[in-house]
């Protein structure tokens, strides 16, 4: 999108709301009228969406149109944190809200033939959900390991699509909770507490990444120690974005925009942008 159009909110009727976790919730949402931009949105690209009288927010497409989702629409997962996105939890199908985009640069399709690991944690699993169902799409393709990690049992999200990849003989998934219940028997701790078992299972040569900052840094580092590219070390990074066309500067890291040149970036990018993620700044400073 160029132009005006792209600071224009396009009417989109919410269809289905699935709830993930307490806090967590999947909106269906149906452009009207539809438009081909957002059937040809790719895995890890976002939407700005906007609520009368309570703002607009970037929240990154979880399902694709023509893929796994119904052309015409827009699949967000949504995490309650603040006016926004509470006003969006007390709508019924049928609301209207408003929608810019598809904006950014999202992840690299195509794995090139290499195992893969994708990593997790929390609702980082919504921008990857798209990207691994890209992957596995059509048969035959590289094995790829799941990692997800999630604050106790019943904060997972997806647990259908989860269960669904296990069904897939060349995809691996390694669960783990920071605080278990009674309910629990799989891994305890954090993503990074098990990320090298998780490695080790496919060989992975590829990395894509997705969560806090904490996460995103203590998994780049130990991808790159375990001798994967940077190149091929993918990370989805979170910042306050406010127009998605980089005009307003508010996403502005170092000389780029996350809302145009990213929110994906390689690790081999970020270590020559320190400020993108200031925990790697010691790395950054050997890299570049």
């Amino acid at each position: 999108m160029s132009g005006l159009i792209s600071y224009l909110p396009h009417p989109a009727r919410l269809t289905s709301i699935v709830r993930e976790s307490a806090d967590t919730r999947t909106f269906v949402l149906e452009l009207t009228p539809p438009l081909a931009t957002f059937d040809d949105a790719r895995p890890g690209q976002f939407v700005m969406l906007s609520l009368l009288g309570h703002g607009e927010a970037a929240f990154t497409l979880s399902r694709l149109p023509g893929a796994d989702a119904l052309p015409g629409t827009a699949t967000v997962t949504v995490r309650r944190v603040g006016d926004l996105t509470t006003a969006l939890f007390t709508l019924a199908p049928g609301a209207v809200v408003g929608l810019r985009g598809p904006f950014g640069r999202g992840f690299p399709t195509g794995a090139d033939g290499l195992p893969t690991i994708h990593v997790a944690g929390g609702c980082g699993l919504a921008p990857l959900r798209a990207a691994i169902d890209s992957e596995i799409r059509g048969g035959a393709h590289p094995p790829i390991v799941i990692l997800y990690g999630a604050r106790e049992p019943d904060a997972r999200i997806f647990t259908a699509d989860l269960a669904r990849w296990r069904g897939d003989p060349s995809v691996h998934v390694i669960e783990c909770v920071e605080q278990a219940d009674r309910s629990w028997a799989g891994r305890v701790g954090t993503v990074l507490d098990h990320l090298a078992d998780a490695i080790a299972v496919v060989g992975a040569r590829r990395a894509i990444v997705c969560g806090p900052p904490i996460l995103l840094a203590g998994a780049a580092t130990a991808l790159l120690a375990s001798g994967i590219d940077a190149a091929a070390i993918h990370l989805a990074l979170e910042r306050y974005m406010k127009c998605g066309t980089g005009q307003c500067g508010h996403c502005y890291v170092g000389d780029r925009y996350v809302c145009t040149d990213g929110p994906v970036f390689s690790l081999a990018e970020l270590l020559c942008l320190p400020d993108a993620l200031p925990e790697l700044r010691e790395m950054a400073a050997v890299a570049c």
